[in-house]
């Protein structure tokens, strides 16, 4: 099997969730040598923020000298970007190699038993095997939607678990509430482990994970939200004071100093462990080295050109924020947006923010078409309009010499990335 026939192999699999309460996953991985019972792991739900506490917490780890792996979903750049050991993206050919051996059991499971095993299971399966074969000393591991039935909870024990901010999100999974999403999140609790919870956390939310905490013995830590402080020394530079920690912030926002506040209780509770040793500084050069594309990613101070993959109103409420406190406004903006995600609110939330609007198209079934998102932009944005396609969009922003945001799908992100990087 090529680097490209394994793509097309995962890619053609189902994507829908699994309704079999993961009982073809446990049969994928018994027949894998249950790769993943030989992992040290630290596992991390939530609905907004896994991926900045997954990135920077890995940073810490490889800081501290330890053979880290990080499993993130989605990927922005590169398909590869879901399995890094120490920063270093899987190589196409092992990926390759462990994909051919995953789907020759998944055949057999098909044909014996009957059963689908949907992409993400293929890929939590992969990533499992590879950093067993690599003999990872630990895992930072993302979870994809929910928590209790996702495909990377199939793990018996973890060192840490986070659960970061639980808003609205995936409700046709996961349920219409807060608390109903909660539950989910707060699945991924084991017993008597650490539970580090966002700071900030709705407190509907906060109780469901107090009482899943309690069922299960775990330790309880939540970052003092008071001990929280971001100073703002200029636009986009932020320093975290925290404990006794003063930290330079590798990504703009204060929920971006409520995330790392979360990575600095994780570390320390594998410090306190006696498995890991990790110091001040480690935490410290981590969080302030980690880099992330497309979480308010600012490519350009002047001009100034962000991209941002937030796209439900807890991410554009972050972003939101970032732009208040930094005194941005008057934005020439391109926008998408998957009908699922309440487009028109996310809009009307961000329309004071900008003044020219750009729509565009992305790839699959939930996308809004880009003339359908003028028009309920055009409510809000009086300059709003269909362009003709991403690229254009950009490439006449950075020509004007306009401050440009790029925002509202990780899907548009990932396929504006590079336009932007090019045209600069």
């Amino acid at each position: 099997m090529t680097y490209n026939e394994a793509l097309d192999y995962i890619h053609s699999r189902p994507r829908m969730k699994n309704t079999d309460n993961r009982k073809a996953m446990r049969l994928l991985l018994d027949m894998l040598g249950n790769p993943q019972d030989k992992l040290n792991i630290v596992h991390i739900a939530g609905t907004n923020g896994k991926g900045s506490c997954a990135k920077m917490l890995s940073n810490v780890l490889c800081e501290a000298g330890y053979k880290t792996g990080l499993n993130i979903s989605p990927f922005i750049i590169d398909f590869r970007e879901r399995f890094s050991i120490n920063g270093e993206f899987i190589s196409c050919e092992k990926l390759a190699q462990i994909t051919e051996t995953v789907k020759e059991k998944q055949e057999i499971i098909e044909k014996e038993h009957g059963l689908k095993l949907v992409e993400f299971e293929i890929v939590t399966a992969i990533a499992f095997c590879y950093f067993c074969e690599e003999n990872c000393d630990i895992i930072c591991l993302e979870v994809g939607i929910g928590g209790r039935e996702d495909s990377t909870n199939v793990i018996k024990d973890s060192l840490v678990s986070c659960i970061m901010n639980i808003s609205f999100d995936h409700t046709d999974m996961l349920g219409d509430t807060i608390e109903q999403i909660a539950y989910e999140k707060a699945g991924i609790i084991k017993p008597n482990q650490p539970v580090i919870v966002y700071p900030a956390m709705d407190k509907s939310a906060l109780n469901v994970i107090k009482s899943e905490t309690e069922k299960q013995n775990a330790q309880l830590v939540i970052p003092d939200i008071n001990d929280i402080k971001t100073e703002h020394n200029g636009r986009f530079d932020d320093v975290l004071h925290y404990r006794d920690l003063v930290i330079k912030q590798s990504f703009a926002g204060q929920h971006q100093s409520y995330n790392a506040s979360v990575v600095i209780e994780a570390a320390m509770a594998l410090n306190s462990s006696g498995k890991f040793r990790i110091t001040k500084q480690n935490i410290v050069d981590g969080i302030q080295n980690a880099e992330f594309p497309a979480r308010i990613e600012i490519f350009s101070k002047q001009p100034l050109v962000i991209l941002d993959g937030g796209h439900n109103l807890d991410g554009i409420t972050a972003l939101r924020n970032v732009l208040q406190t930094n005194g941005i406004n008057n934005l020439t903006a391109v926008w998408a947006s998957l009908s699922d995600k309440q487009p028109e609110l996310l809009i009307k939330e961000m329309a004071p923010y900008i003044s020219k609007l750009y729509t565009v198209d992305i790839f699959g079934s939930r996308a809004v078409p880009k003339a359908e998102l003028a028009a309920m932009a055009k409510k809000y944005i009086e300059n709003a309009q269909p362009a003709e396609n991403l690229e254009t969009a950009v490439q006449t922003a950075v020509e004007n010499g306009e401050d440009l945001l790029v925002f509202g799908s990780l899907y548009l992100a990932s396929d504006a990335r590079n336009i932007i990087i090019n045209n600069l």
